[in-house]
């Protein structure tokens, strides 16, 4: 981790934090469980309690509402762990807060924004993750669904990272150079839905230059795309070319750095001939 470079950072635009009201319930929940199963023992073992069945069923109780005290208290842990940054959105970049460590990461330094869905959202398909990095060599940072203002902060997020990273990119198109963004295939973006194992991932490559868009190894030039469909009931991004067939058709958030990808594609369209050109 480094710590946060005040003079590059820009201006903050929002702080942001996970709540404790979970955390603290958990815990409640499992003293009382626990106090129930001490109550319930003590019933067991006392020879002045006039019990009508066997001693058995006390144990048995007592044991059982002394696991639900232990599985609260590991939930509890576990949400912890979960809820353990903090992080501070500045016009430039992103900082996670872990204890004391500060962990910055420019926008226009940070390839990978990887948005996704999950728990009882995950079927609908709503956004509710945002994972990001500086490119593969890095692991992902994970900002999950239990973040305080979550909607307030992904869009921040999305916002400033296409405001930083958009000029780079089409710097590096305009000159020649080839941007290489990453895509998981639909099945595969259903799959992680389902097992919530997000992050052990395989990609295929989507490689734009000023004139061309390789999907997976198939080139097609821009002159020839007639269609960019993005739809919110099938969640797919849809590209066609002149002729009617398909491109490319993903679920939208298996995008990796959607935003700027349909941003740099859409520029792309408008003045491919101008390029070509020149």
């Amino acid at each position: 981790m480094q710590p946060t470079p005040p003079a590059s950072t820009g201006k903050l635009l929002g702080s942001y934090g996970y709540g404790k009201a979970l955390i603290i319930s958990l815990l409640v929940l499992g003293t009382v469980f626990f106090a129930l199963a001490l109550f319930v023992g003590y019933l067991s073992v006392a020879s002045s309690v006039n019990f009508n069945g066997p001693k058995s069923m006390l144990y048995a109780t007592a044991a059982f509402l002394a696991l639900l005290g232990v599985v609260m208290f590991a939930l509890a842990q576990w949400q912890k762990k979960l809820r353990v940054a903090r992080y501070e959105v500045y016009e430039k970049g992103l900082c996670q807060i872990i204890g004391s460590q500060r962990d910055y990461v420019p926008f226009s330094e940070m390839d990978d924004v990887y948005l996704f869905a999950s728990g009882q959202t995950a079927v609908a398909g709503m956004t509710n993750n945002l994972a990001y990095r500086r490119n593969a060599s890095e692991s992902f940072r994970r900002v999950n669904p239990h973040l305080q203002k979550l909607f307030v902060f992904l869009e921040q997020v999305r916002e400033q990272h296409l405001n930083e990273r958009l000029p780079a990119v089409l710097k590096t198109l305009e000159n020649g150079g080839a941007v290489q963004f990453n895509y998981l295939d639909t099945a595969q973006v259903w799959g992680k839905r389902m097992s919530g194992d997000f992050f052990n991932i395989a990609t295929k490559p989507l490689t734009l230059t000023r004139n061309t868009l390789d999907v997976n190894g198939r080139t097609v030039a821009l002159g020839t795309l007639r269609s960019l469909d993005l739809s919110q009931w099938t969640e797919r991004v849809v590209i066609k070319d002149d002729k009617g067939q398909t491109v490319l058709s993903t679920v939208a958030t298996g995008i990796i750095s959607l935003d700027l990808f349909l941003t740099t594609l859409h520029h792309l369209l408008k003045v491919p001939q101008a390029h070509a050109s020149a």
